[in-house]
């Protein structure tokens, strides 16, 4: 009879259940066209998606959180629960570097304190 997994494997299993498409040729390929110049400036789909996100923030904080964070939720929940194939990765990828734009280590202090810049 085998003992009862920790809260800490359990943990572990279902990490490297998000983690582990990006880890496939479907990962490696997804990330060269999420990063790959699709234009002649030389920008990727990531980093026009994270522009379009940091103008959403300069709006307002929650409007940057959330045209960053619902696409990234939607990748995800296409991801896991459709299936893993080269599209879905890519959407995940992008959305999820382009959701950086909208945060910021100050996020935090303010969330905490109330206190603006």
């Amino acid at each position: 009879m085998e003992d009862e997994p920790t809260w800490r494997e359990r943990l572990g299993a279902w990490a490297w259940g998000l983690v582990r498409p990006l880890w496939t040729w479907r990962g490696a390929l997804a990330l060269l066209f999420a990063v790959a110049p699709i234009n002649a400036a030389g920008d990727s789909a990531a980093s026009a998606w994270y522009e379009t996100v940091a103008e959403a923030r300069e709006m307002g904080i929650v409007i940057g959180y959330i045209v960053g964070l619902t696409p990234l939720a939607f990748a995800g929940w296409a991801l896991s629960r459709v299936g893993v194939t080269v599209p879905r990765v890519w959407l995940l990828l992008v959305t999820g570097i382009g959701a950086t734009g909208a945060m910021s280590w100050y996020d935090i202090v303010q969330l905490l304190t109330g206190v603006t810049r």
